[in-house]
C-alpha cells in the first residue's frame, strides 16, 4: 500500500533536519537529496514497525508549521508489514558507528573493507561488513613485519 506524509526540512548547522510531524519522527541528510534519501528510509521502516506491531498510524496532514529556511516535501513510500527491512546504512550513519569521518568511510569501500552498492549517486554500505569492522576494529599502528625465514 502506498503512504504519503509530509517532511519539513529545515537547515540545522551543517545538516539538513527532516521531521515529520505527524508521526514525531526525524532524520538528518547532508544535503536535499541525502535528506529525501534519510526521510523516505525513516519513513518506510516506521511504517513497517508500526504495522507489524498492529498499531494504526495516524491520518496525514499538510501545510504543517515551517520556516521561511526550510522545505515541505511530501515522502511517499510503498510497503507492508511484509516489507523486508534493508540491511544497509548511508556512509554518513557508517562513520558515526565506526566513528570516523564519511572519508574514511568512503576510503574503506575503494578498499575493499567495507562493502556498498551504489544507488543513484549514493553509496549504501552493508551494514554487517559495518558490524564486523565495529567488533573487530584494525589495531592502531603499522602492521608487524613477518619474521624472515632462515
Amino acid at each position: 500500500m502506498k503512504y504519503i506524509y509530509e517532511a519539513i526540512i529545515e537547515p540545522s548547522g551543517n545538516w539538513l533536519e527532516v521531521r515529520f510531524p505527524d508521526l514525531g519522527i526525524i532524520t538528518q541528510g547532508e544535503d536535499m537529496q541525502d535528506a529525501a534519501y534519510m526521510a523516505q528510509d525513516l519513513l518506510e521502516n516506521h511504517i513497517v514497525m508500526a504495522l507489524r506491531k498492529g498499531r494504526s498510524l495516524p491520518a496525514p496532514t499538510f501545510g504543517n508549521d515551517c520556516s521561511d529556511a526550510g522545505y515541505r516535501m511530501g515522502i511517499v513510500v510503498d510497503c507492508d508489514e511484509n516489507t523486508p527491512q534493508v540491511d544497509t546504512m548511508t556512509v554518513n550513519e557508517a562513520a558515526d558507528i565506526l566513528d570516523v569521518s564519511p572519508t574514511r568511510i568512503r576510503a574503506m569501500i575503494s578498499s575493499g573493507i567495507l562493502k556498498s552498492q551504489k544507488v543513484g549517486m549514493i553509496h549504501m554500505v552493508d551494514a554487517q561488513s559495518v558490524m564486523n569492522r565495529f567488533n573487530e576494529p584494525a589495531r592502531a599502528g603499522r602492521p608487524k613485519r613477518e619474521a624472515a625465514l632462515a
